[in-house]
């Protein structure tokens, strides 16, 4: 089944919108420019010394116009997945419209060193719990359904390797020694393993079976991505080489007598799209015995 999504008002390069000459909507937040330097600003952007912040929207929404300003720009779209606009002289927001589901963020708070994220239950089953019913026509479906998720995924686009908040990773994969909870030095692991670092790309980083979310009964096969926490911006060698080396993304025991099928097929897969693979050099580099050929 092919999910058609309406364009219209609702494309994604037009979620910004202009309240008036220095405020504008996006999505439930409201941003608003001062002509000054604000310490209680968002952010301060010293090219012509005003000030942004960002607050939540009213109910109801207040009255918009299409865009038109001096301060903000559209400078990327990619069809109806992306968007991304340049504001003032500091800053970009970017919109990503995925094709899969997500689950709707109900709120988050933050508490001394840790954050609480409330999210909304996708409907549906883990790939997981799934997949003992699932005949090979319905398996080999997902398994091009996450490919074409890490492709989509990859070409979103970041300047460094980071998180989706711009700070470091927890990817054990990518630290040495082992076990360290360092992860400031994983973009100079990444070179040592012989990734390009000239561009990072998006990756969810664990699309294992209890991290993707089907229908019960298969119909339209659209899938659901959950569990972002080691998700962001890596180099593209990472994405297949991940799906080699961790075993946290096979199948469960309860599920099949091959639990590493399903991210054995899909690194070939993945193999198959250009995707490369880094994992002799990944294993020399952390110290494992690497057989002979």
């Amino acid at each position: 089944m092919v999910v058609v999504r309406k364009w219209g008002e609702d494309h994604i390069n037009k979620s910004l919108k202009q309240i008036d000459s220095n405020t504008w909507l996006i999505g439930g937040l409201v941003l608003h420019r001062s002509p000054y330097l604000s310490d209680e600003a968002t952010w301060n952007d010293d090219g012509d010394s005003s000030s942004y912040k960002l607050t939540e929207a009213p109910v109801p929404l207040p009255s918009t116009t299409s865009l038109d300003s001096p301060y903000i720009e559209l400078i990327h779209e990619a069809g109806d997945a992306s968007a991304v606009w340049s504001i003032g002289n500091r800053a970009f927001c970017k919109n990503q419209r995925p094709s899969f589901k997500t689950p709707k963020v109900l709120h988050h708070a933050f508490g001394n060193d840790r954050s609480y994220l409330f999210l909304q239950r996708l409907p549906g089953c883990t790939l997981d719990a799934a997949w003992p019913s699932l005949d090979q026509k319905w398996r080999l479906h997902y398994v091009s359904a996450v490919v074409n998720i890490c492709k989509e995924m990859a070409g979103w686009k970041g300047h460094r390797l980071c998180g989706a908040d711009n700070e470091n990773i927890p990817e054990y994969f990518l630290v040495t020694p082992r076990g360290s909870d360092d992860f400031s030095p994983l973009q100079a692991g990444c070179k040592a393993i012989g990734m390009d670092c000239s561009i990072f790309v998006f990756f969810h980083a664990d699309l294992g079976p209890t991290n993707i979310i089907v229908e019960h009964e298969p119909r339209s096969g659209q899938v659901g991505i959950i569990d972002f926490e080691i998700a962001g911006y890596f180099p593209r060698g990472w994405i297949r080489t991940k799906f080699r080396i961790s075993s946290g993304m096979d199948l469960s025991a309860s599920a099949t007598d091959y639990p590493t099928w399903w991210r054995a097929s899909v690194q070939k897969a993945l193999g198959a799209h250009g995707f490369e693979n880094h994992t002799q050099v990944w294993m020399e580099w952390r110290g494992y015995k690497v057989p002979q050929s």
